[in-house]
């Protein structure tokens, strides 16, 4: 298909935004910054993104796993396979966005150390959408000993955190986080923490879960 002229600009000037963030960080991105990079006028980019803001958020949304592809798990196909399986791809996909995207990282790294107006736009979006798959999963967890959302929090912080480590720091614990042995590491003992969900949770499907579960109304 072919791209109209606006199309066309506005992944030139996305482009410009994720060159910026890899060659100066978060510190040297700003509307002037990306205008020149991108070889346009800045009020190009506030009439096509209203700004920065909507800029980022755009960027975001084709690169972020919650921001556009956490729907995915949550599809049809997705009622065929149990929390857990649901659970290991979320985890897996997030290693995956995050592994060969500097400019994410940079985001995500900036999001940890920074709040203003942008990052909590970005923060509360993917909240949103990270709420609406655990509380598919939650809804059908009868173990009130189990906190799914806890549990859960710490797998994906802890995937985020090694992530983002790697920058600085080529081991952590002597597990290596810039090699695939390394995070095969990982990976493997993702499956083993999430062992110890309920195991309902583990055998059977969300399909077969949802029937099980009381009706709300």
């Amino acid at each position: 298909m072919t791209l109209t002229r606006r199309q066309q600009t506005e992944q030139k000037i996305m482009q410009a935004l994720e060159d910026q963030i890899c060659e100066t960080g978060m510190m040297g991105v700003g509307v002037n910054a990306i205008a020149k990079r991108a070889g346009v006028s800045k009020e190009l980019i506030y009439r096509y993104f209203n700004g920065l803001p909507g800029l980022m958020l755009q960027w975001m949304q084709t690169q972020d796993f919650w921001t556009g592809k956490s729907s995915m798990l949550l599809d049809d196909k997705a009622e065929t396979r149990s929390p857990q399986q649901l659970i290991l791809t979320m985890l897996n996909a997030q290693i995956t966005a995050l592994a060969s995207n500097d400019a994410l990282k940079e985001i995500r790294r900036w999001e940890l150390i920074e709040r203003n107006d942008v990052s909590a736009q970005l923060a509360t979006r993917r909240e949103k959408a990270a709420r609406t798959f655990i509380d598919a999963l939650t809804s059908v967890n009868d173990d009130e000993d189990a906190d799914l959302a806890a549990m859960v929090g710490i797998m994906l912080a802890g995937v985020l955190y090694l992530s983002l480590r790697s920058k600085t720091e080529t081991h952590f614990l002597g597990v290596p986080l810039r090699t695939e042995e390394g995070w095969d590491r990982i990976q493997k003992a993702l499956i083993q923490l999430s062992a110890s969900l309920p195991e309902p949770l583990k055998e059977q499907s969300l399909e077969s879960l949802r029937k099980q579960s009381p009706d709300p109304s």
